[in-house]
């Protein structure tokens, strides 16, 4: 009997739904609550917005803190777009961020899960694509109805980016990447696109709530924040070396990306959660 019973909670300790991941840990935050990681990973396919929206409503009746306060992209190549997008809107509407970590990626459809985040820290790589073609090719099609669609589809795209707080240039700029092929982003167009913070309106709204509840001002609160990506960027002095190598042989060397604080730290958890 106490082996069935080691076995069950072995079980139920690590859920798994598709390509959803919910994993329970043996810690807990400083009000009991206990964290769990919530991953999504693989193909993103129909069946996983359900697979989603039960792990939500599993850490909603069970009262589990998100770790991170974030979902985690793990190695999602993408998949279907319409799931994705209906993922991404749960993500919105249950105020969790998005993350994708170094070493990991977040290809194409995963990058429309990856901005329903309200804060979305884009460390690892995150490619797009134009999208795959809706048609089966049982029939010939004219081109005024492949233009239809495919102008049908932008602008879709266009709308939902606009929806989700995100600069919508990037369906362009995937649109010109053939779909048999990737491009990732590098970092500056991550933080020009605001993958590396949270967006601005959910900072006004948790910027009120923190100093509501703990009497910090707003200078003090953005001033924290400076202070710790100072803190987390603290360049060292060049080295005699180096300096001869970049002054006497002209080299130059590769310029380390900043470090940015995480999505809890941006939207002050700590303070109050």
């Amino acid at each position: 009997m106490k082996n069935i019973v080691l076995i069950l909670l072995l079980f139920f300790s690590n859920i798994s739904f598709a390509k959803v991941t919910l994993e329970k840990l043996d810690e807990y935050d400083k009000f009991h609550r206990q964290y769990a990681l919530l991953y999504i990973s693989e193909s993103i396919e129909k069946e996983d917005v359900q697979s989603f929206q039960e792990a939500i409503d599993k850490i909603n009746t069970e009262g589990l803190h998100v770790k991170y306060d974030s979902v985690i992209m793990r190695d999602s190549r993408g998949g279907n777009v319409v799931s994705a997008k209906k993922i991404s809107r749960i993500i919105r509407k249950n105020k969790l961020s998005t993350a994708v970590p170094r070493n990991r990626y977040c290809n194409s459809a995963c990058l429309y899960v990856f901005i329903g985040g309200i804060c979305r820290m884009g460390l690892g790589k995150i490619g797009i694509h134009r999208g795959f073609s809706p048609y089966d090719f049982q029939r010939r099609i004219t081109l005024d109805e492949a233009r239809e669609t495919t102008d049908k589809l932008y602008n879709d795209d266009i709308k939902f980016f606009d929806e989700m707080n995100a600069r919508s240039s990037i369906v362009s700029m995937s649109n010109q990447v053939p779909n048999w092929t990737i491009k990732y982003l590098s970092h500056d167009e991550k933080l020009q696109y605001g993958f590396y913070s949270t967006i601005e309106e959910y900072e006004a709204e948790r910027i009120q709530e923190v100093t509501m509840n703990t009497g910090k001002s707003k200078d003090e609160l953005m001033t924290s924040l400076e202070d710790r990506y100072y803190e987390l960027n603290n360049t060292k002095p060049i080295s005699k070396l180096k300096q001869f190598f970049m002054n006497k042989l002209g080299f130059e060397f590769k310029k380390e990306d900043p470090i940015y604080p995480r999505c809890s730290e941006q939207l002050f958890l700590n303070d109050i959660n």
